[in-house]
Formats: C-alpha cells, structure tokens, sequence
C-alpha cells in the first residue's frame, strides 16, 4: 500500500457518467452509468457513449469495468469530422484514473504515457501522469512534468499545439495548477508552491461567458455545455460543426485576457438529414471575460494557497486564504486541513483541535480516504502532545505512522515534531528495558523496548 502526504484523485468534472446493461454491468447501474448504457444501444459504433460509459465506472469506483470500456472504444474504427475533438485522450486519461484506483501504478503510468506519445502536450495527460506520479509518492518527478504543461496551458499561443492535444476539457489549466501546486508542496519545494499555487488561485478571476443571437447571455458553465453538446452531437451523429469546437475555441479558453475584454469567432454547422436537403448555417459568438462566481469545487484551490503561505510564515495571509475555503466549502477535507493547520502554527491549539476534528466529505476512494485520514491523525496527535494527554496522542501516532511518506517533507516534519515531544516518554520506556536486562528479567524487558520502538524516528534507530 502507497504511503501517504497531501495528494488525492481527481477524476473527470464535466461528463455524465452511466452504466449499461449487458457485459459491461456486473452490479445494479448508477443513473449515469445507465445513461451512457442507453447511449451505447442507440449508437452502438460510436466510441463517444463508450468513453462515457468508461468515466462513469470510474465514479462509481467500478475501474475493471471502465478499463473494458476505454479500451473499447480506443480498438473501435475512429473516424475524425471536421471541426469535431478527438475524443480519445479522454479514454487514456480514464484509463490512468481506473489503474489508480486500483494501486497499480505502473499501468496508469503505461496508459498515460501512450496517450501522451498521440497526443504530445495534452493538459488532460499531463494533469494524470502528474496525478500518478504524485500517488505514488515521487514528488519532485510529478512537479517536472507539470510546470511544462501548466505552463504550456495557460500561456500558449500556437493553434497547432491545441490540434495536438486533442479534446481539452473545460478547467484543464485548473488542473494543472493544482497537481503542480501540490507536488511542489509534498516535495519540499515551498516557494515554488507558492508561486504556482497564487498562479492557480488567479484563474479563478477570470472566465467566459457566451453571447450570440443564437445564444442567450449566459454562464461559463453554459458556455462550456454548450461546446460540449456540440462535441457530442458531432461525434454520434457526424455533423460537422468547426469553430467553436476546434483550437479558436481552446485557445481563446486559455488565453486568459483582462475582464471585459471580447473575442468574436464564427462557427459553421453542416448537417444532412433525410429526407430534407442539408444545410449549412454560420453562426457568430462572441466571448467576453467576466469574473467568475467561486463555488464549493474552488475549495481545494484556495485551501493549497493557505498551505504554501503557511509553509512560508506568512501566517495572516495563510489565515484568511484557509478561512476562504472554509467558507466556500465546511466539509471539504482540504479546506478543514488546511484551516486546522494554520491554527495549530498560530500556536492556537484548542481551536486546531476543533477544526482537525470536523467530518468531512469522505474520498469515493478507499484509499485516497484512508491516506487523508492518516495525515489528519498525525496533526492531532502533535495536538494532544502538547496537552499532555500522552495516551491519546499515542493512539493516534500508532494508527498514522505506517501511512507517511518518507517523500513527502511536509509530513516528516510533523512525524518529527511528534517524536520530539514524546522522546521523554521514550527514554523512560528505554531506561527502565535497559535496567530489566540487567537484572536478568528479559521477558518483561521485551514489552518497554518495543513501547520505545513504536516511535523510532528512522530505520537506524529500529535496527539498534
């Protein structure tokens, strides 16, 4: 089992996600994964339904079963229309989420790649090998391959690296923020956390919202629901529709500009449907830059800032950032994470305490949730230390130790932080063993030095 520091899955936002009946459904389907299963009955050669099929197992943690469907839809015949994203990097990032959620890193790393060696660049790729590698506990690894793809997401200009990249979902540069924000933390790298992490906050100031004769003035999520029924429509039915749809779309998504400023693009739809004759409209849209409201799904974001200005010592700014994702979202396990830390080097341990203490919403997976545990524990166990409830603090040390990651410096410093305080307690444990042998008694001896070996501080302490 993969130890653990401050990392969780972030699947797919955005799809429906169905189960169908037939080889694919070995337990009663979700109401998504029903949905992408009507989908594949009514458009049975289309790859489209089976990548929704495919993320919808992923959500309701059923990742043999999404495996079989991305790996579908990537053998079946795909044949590209004009305007129309390439939906098959989708298939490759399900592919990686469901080998994660599985603890087999090696294949999410395998599928990962592949996508990547089609489509060099993609965000979508880029954000799960990232995700991947931070799984599995190599840090700095996972920092290297995502400073160049948030980058690469948020400050390219060539139309042709978005080709490249294939389907681009709304978001991807959020990401790629976030992954890189957090890699960066885990490793050590504070002030490079930090930079990324306002960098990650900043795109939260900005979005785009759809105005057209055709389109009444609306939302960025209508906006994107609106490409996004356009991308589907086209992938099942085979009507071409360009413009919006291919890198002008993309570009102007992640070329982020000043609030109020307006970007106009055309787009054509070109569909035939028997018996009628076809027919060609070109539609205009304009895009125009507003803030965004910040809704619960930002919690995270601002809960990372809080965390790397905390890392920093900037305790106030680290404060208010904390208190944000609080506000956006109590029950987020980052948000209560992150504000209870704050606290806890604010030398404020009671409300700490308080904070650490507050359920959360708990990870759809089982070992994301165990890991996010395991760092709350440890928290709390420097907590009721420094109270002098030793016994507590005790319990609580013995159930997380074996979860944290010698990688992950954020964590080690707590561990060591831990161990300092108890050294006192382990002396005694020490001392009184030591004295047992010397009078011969060595059965009751083993007990003391194995209380003592509970909180070695490294694999050199345990061997002696």
């Amino acid at each position: 089992m993969t130890k653990f520091c401050m990392h969780s899955l972030i699947l797919l936002g955005g799809i429906v996600f169905i189960l169908p009946q037939g080889s694919f459904a070995q337990a009663p389907p979700s109401a998504e994964v029903g949905a992408a299963q009507a989908l594949i009955v009514q458009y049975p050669n289309a790859a489209s339904p089976y990548i929704h099929l495919a993320n919808a197992n992923v959500h309701a943690n059923h990742p043999d079963e999404a495996i079989v469907a991305a790996n579908h839809a990537l053998a079946m015949q795909y044949t590209e229309k004009t305007g129309a994203a390439d939906m098959r990097p989708l298939a490759f990032y399900i592919l990686a989420m469901a080998y994660l959620q599985k603890g087999d890193f090696a294949n999410a790393l395998a599928q990962v790649d592949a996508g990547l060696s089609r489509y060099p660049g993609s965000p979508i790729l880029s954000s799960a090998k990232g995700a991947a590698l931070i799984t599995a506990g190599q840090y700095t690894r996972a920092s290297e391959v995502l400073l160049p793809a948030f980058v690469s997401a948020t400050h390219n200009s060539d139309p042709k690296a978005f080709t490249a990249w294939g389907y681009v979902w709304e978001g991807a540069d959020s990401y790629l923020g976030y992954y890189l924000a957090l890699s960066q933390y885990d490793a050590g790298q504070y002030p490079q956390a930090l930079e990324s992490a306002r960098q990650l906050v900043a795109l939260h100031d900005l979005g785009n919202v759809c105005v057209s004769p055709d389109l009444n003035p609306g939302t960025k999520k209508q906006c994107a629901e609106l490409a996004q029924h356009n991308k589907d429509i086209d992938s099942i039915h085979g009507n071409n529709v360009s413009g919006l749809l291919d890198s002008e779309y993309a570009l102007q998504h992640f070329l982020k500009g000043p609030v109020g400023s307006v970007a106009e693009i055309s787009y054509s739809h070109y569909s035939c449907v028997f018996p009628m004759p076809c027919s060609n409209k070109t539609h205009k849209l304009q895009i125009v830059r507003q803030a965004v409201p910040l809704t619960k799904d930002d919690a995270d974001n601002f809960a990372l800032l809080a965390l790397t200005l905390n890392a920093s010592g900037d305790r106030e700014q680290a404060l208010a950032m904390a208190q944000k994702a609080i506000a956006l979202d109590p029950n987020d396990f980052w948000s209560v994470y992150s504000y209870g830390l704050v606290l806890e080097d604010s030398n404020r341990p009671d409300e700490a305490l308080k904070a650490l203490e507050t359920s959360t919403t708990p990870s759809s997976i089982q070992i994301t949730e165990a890991h996010r545990q395991a760092l709350r524990q440890i928290h709390r166990a420097v907590l009721y230390a420094r109270k002098g409830d030793l016994a507590k603090a005790q319990e609580l040390y013995l159930a997380a130790a074996n979860h944290i990651d010698s990688n992950c410096l954020p964590a080690v410093k707590e561990k060591g932080a831990f161990l300092s305080l108890v050294q006192p307690m382990v002396n005694v444990h020490l001392a009184k063993a030591k004295q047992l042998d010397a009078e011969g008694k060595y059965a009751e001896s083993l007990p003391e030095y194995a209380q003592a070996l509970n909180y070695a501080a490294n694999e050199q302490e345990v061997s002696t």
